[in-house]
């Protein structure tokens, strides 16, 4: 690699470095952005929310461009691999729309005024309300099996099962914004073999109960604390110790969003007590890391697109699945791959991907005639949506 390359390479990367640090120095900025909805038969209302995505995504960008990411090797100075992949970062804190009207009889046009930031979703209420209206308001189930080792003052073993982990995580959430489902409602419906199955790890069936009782997330796992005696100094030390374990699951496709695990200690005369405190200070913990990477990957539903099931019934054969499928990209508008996962019969299962929610993925798909192939939309939830071809 000769001096004048060098030289090059190392500007680019101290302008890089001053531009991304100029970005990330401005905690809040403001942007006027337009987008456009398709209104399909007649629904304006749908077609003015697909706008204000457009424009909250083109607001974004805007305001923080395609941030550009090398990876390079570099060996002998001989250039080995370079990398390079482009993602939009930040969020919408929140928005106001400024104008909006037909373009044309198909066309609906937005014009919003956002406020962009770059720090930690994690921590700005108003814009985790944003991102959670903008995901239509899922709602939450909490499932944790817990045990809690101990001894009691007269030093007989016992163990107890209480609901410490579920209020601890829940009280985390709902002071963020997030909304739950009824959860002794839930339990008191809940058949015994189907909890047990549950907190054994059965993610299909999670995921059906949760969806069952209405809630889009259901989080579940396991909490266990002991306690333990250390002497130091000629001095015995009593504490417990506590393990939470959780993952987050969607309920309408079974998909794993989030997973994690924490630890808490508290010392306490009261086995009992002291474990109850120790797993309320592991939730504490894992509460963050969880809601973090659930909020990520609904931020990354909204700004590049959600991975949604697509169920299709009524297929007449193999030929006719291969046409649809074939035809899905340029019938769907904002439909950028599709995967086939199931076939058999008269059913098929895929996988797509598309800026856009469940619901406009239904609205862009029903009384649609595909090459000769007519489809019906006759279910949806928050990220699947069934089709049936005639």
């Amino acid at each position: 690699m000769n001096q004048s390359v060098k030289m090059s390479l190392l500007c680019t990367l101290i302008l890089f470095g001053l531009t991304w640090a100029q970005a990330n120095s401005k905690p809040a900025q403001e942007v006027t952005a337009s987008g456009m909805g398709s209104i399909i038969n007649g629904d304006v209302a749908h077609a003015r929310d697909d706008a204000i995505e457009d424009a909250l995504r083109k607001g974004l960008e805007q305001v923080m461009g395609m941030m550009v990411s090398a990876e390079t090797l570099v060996e002998n100075f001989q250039l080995i691999e370079d990398n390079i992949f482009s993602k939009t970062q930040g969020y919408v804190q929140h928005y106001d729309v400024v104008q909006e009207g037909k373009r044309d009889e198909s066309l609906y046009e937005v014009t919003v005024h956002a406020v962009v930031k770059m720090s930690d979703l994690k921590s700005d209420l108003e814009a985790i309300q944003t991102l959670i209206r903008r995901k239509n308001t899922p709602r939450m189930m909490v499932l944790i099996d817990e045990t809690n080792i101990g001894e009691t003052p007269g030093m007989h073993l016992v163990t107890t099962d209480l609901n410490t982990a579920e209020n601890a995580l829940m009280d985390q959430f709902m002071s963020k914004g997030f909304r739950f489902v009824d959860q002794q409602t839930v339990k008191a419906n809940m058949d015994k073999a189907v909890a047990a199955a549950i907190l054994r790890g059965d993610v299909a069936k999670a995921a059906a109960l949760g969806k069952s009782n209405g809630a889009e997330v259901v989080v579940t796992g396991k909490a266990v604390a002991k306690a333990t005696e250390t002497e130091a100094f000629g001095t015995k030390i009593r504490s417990q110790q506590a393990t939470v374990t959780a993952r987050a699951i969607r309920t309408d496709t079974g998909d794993i969003i989030a997973t994690g695990s924490a630890q808490g200690a508290f010392p306490h005369i009261d086995d009992m007590t002291g474990g109850a405190k120790a797993i309320q200070k592991a939730c504490a913990q894992l509460s963050e890391d969880l809601m973090q990477k659930i909020l990520d990957r609904w931020q990354s539903d909204v700004n590049a697109g959600a991975t949604m099931t697509l169920k299709v019934q009524g297929i007449s054969g193999y030929s006719q699945l291969k046409k649809f499928e074939a035809s899905l990209k340029y019938y769907v508008r904002g439909l950028t791959t599709v995967t086939r996962r199931e076939y058999s019969g008269q059913y098929a299962t895929f996988e797509v991907e598309m800026k856009g929610n469940a619901d406009d993925l239904a609205e862009r798909l029903d009384g649609q005639n595909i090459d000769g192939i007519q489809v019906s939309v006759t279910a949806m939830s928050q990220n699947s949506v069934t089709v049936q071809l005639k």
